[in-house]
């Protein structure tokens, strides 16, 4: 099994992936005994550890079949698949272009983050909202925060929820290309907040996820994957993959598609921590 799990995958690199997508379609089928070729994966960083799951449990089932998975970011997944370089782009965030087949594949929660020592137990938007904007300390403990960098599907649905994108810009702080670089930061540092994928948490003693509460007078609420279900922790964003629509998906890409939306798709979304949806 070939995975690429490398945080940048440049277009040099997807180009130089096994199969093209020309022969993806081609060499899809070759032994006449069950499915073969190669699939192509980049984008979200967030959704990057679920898709690698996917992928070892489909590959499997069908033990020809080679799946790829790099990061890179959302944009990087938007980019490659519009432009053909990959099956399928990974996006934790809404995508709009029109060249692209969206496909929902779970909700996510976006967790707010401390180390685990820290003794703020919620925060409200507007407590959030100012410390990212204008740098004001949280109950006077929480005193400083770090970012995803920009482009990430991560960043743009956390700026959107809180209410900081397209009103303010964020002020001078650290920014970080994957989630595993952000809980590094708040691991080794007090007093300090970031957002994360939910998952993120699983069986990590060293941070903490904050209660959040959309107002002041709101009840505050944790970020588990109970509440995101009843719709009562707000901050919550979807996992999509896209796909060049003109291109289309060949054989055994549109089987690992099938197969997302399985039984034991939906199993390992579940078990992974992310909210499964009924395929569109």
């Amino acid at each position: 099994m070939k995975k690429f799990v490398k945080v940048v995958m440049s277009g040099a690199l997807v180009a130089a992936m096994g199969c093209t997508m020309a022969a993806v379609a081609g060499c899809s089928g070759e032994t006449g005994e069950g499915l073969s070729g190669e699939i192509n994966i980049t984008g979200s960083t967030s959704v990057n550890p679920l898709m690698l799951l996917l992928a070892d449990a489909f590959e499997s089932e069908n033990p020809d079949v080679t799946i790829n998975v790099g990061a890179g970011g959302s944009s990087v997944g938007i980019n490659d698949a519009k432009e053909g370089k990959v099956d399928f782009g990974m996006a934790s965030k809404a995508v709009s272009e029109a060249e692209l087949t969206t496909v929902q594949i779970a909700i996510d929660g976006i967790a707010l983050i401390t180390n685990s020592q820290c003794t703020v137990t919620s925060v409200s938007k507007q407590e959030v909202l100012d410390l990212y904007v204008n740098h004001t300390a949280i109950q006077g403990i929480i005193l400083d925060a770090v970012a995803r960098e920009a482009g990430s599907g991560t960043r743009d649905a956390f700026e959107e929820l809180i209410g900081i994108k397209g009103k303010y810009e964020i002020y001078n702080m650290p920014e970080f290309s994957n989630q595993g670089q952000v809980v590094t930061e708040i691991e080794d540092n007090d007093n300090v907040m970031g957002y994360v994928s939910l998952e993120a948490l699983s069986g990590n003693s060293k941070i903490k996820g904050i209660s959040y509460k959309e107002s002041d007078d709101a009840t505050a609420v944790a970020p588990t994957t109970e509440n995101i279900m009843n719709g009562s922790y707000k901050l919550t964003r979807p996992f999509n993959i896209v796909y060049n629509t003109e291109n289309g998906l060949s054989e055994v890409a549109e089987a690992f598609l099938d197969f997302i939306f399985s039984k034991d798709g939906q199993q390992i979304i579940s078990q992974n921590g992310q909210i499964t949806v009924d395929r569109k």
